[in-house]
């Protein structure tokens, strides 16, 4: 009886956890200016959030075995272990973001859709397609290549896929901090007439 009761003490915990999560999304979604839908979701985007765990670990399982080459873990068994927790935090944390898109969806399901006509989109000033890609990997093969670089005359021992896909996250960070940069002085900066 007492271990059904810390269970349902537990649930109860974690239910206010989830709620708490739901309240400072909606608030994130607010201050960002999007927190009207104006739409359904795509059923793909219903189905993939309806299963969170599944879909967290069909998303965490080949970066975990990318993360676990690029540290060596198939020839040495405490790093195996290690990518094996890493595909388990990464399960956890997508699974966590999967779950609070679909409590979001749910909401906007109670509360209703707007109807109303959709603030305009901007996008970067970027030219062609093409032109974007090869500016992007462009940049990313300098990154590598220097980072590999200074780490090697630092006598680290680094490998070139490490190189990479350490300077693909940067560039990743970088690249959505100047979008949000861009969007954020569109906002602020009045319409021109």
């Amino acid at each position: 009886m007492k271990r059904v009761l810390r269970v349902l003490r537990v649930l109860r915990v974690l239910r206010k956890a989830e709620t708490l999560l739901l309240a400072a999304a909606l608030k994130a979604d607010r201050s960002l200016g999007m927190n009207a839908r104006y739409g359904p979701p795509a059923p793909i985007t219903v189905r993939v959030t309806s299963r969170p765990l599944r879909s967290a670990a069909v998303l965490a399982v080949p970066l975990a075995a990318l993360g676990g080459s690029a540290f060596g873990a198939f020839t040495d068994g405490a790093r195996f272990l290690q990518a094996v927790l890493l595909g388990v935090g990464f399960t956890l944390f997508f699974a966590l973001l999967l779950r609070l898109e679909r409590l979001t969806q749910l909401h906007y399901e109670r509360v209703g859709y707007e109807r109303g006509v959709r603030p305009p989109v901007h996008h970067l000033p970027t030219g062609r397609p093409g032109r974007t890609l090869a500016l992007l990997c462009l940049r990313w093969g300098v990154l590598t290549v220097v980072f590999w670089g200074v780490e090697r005359t630092k006598g680290a021992p680094v490998s070139w896929l490490f190189s990479g896909v350490a300077m693909a996250l940067v560039l990743l960070v970088v690249t959505a901090f100047g979008y949000w940069l861009e969007r954020k002085r569109r906002r602020t900066r009045p319409p021109a007439s």
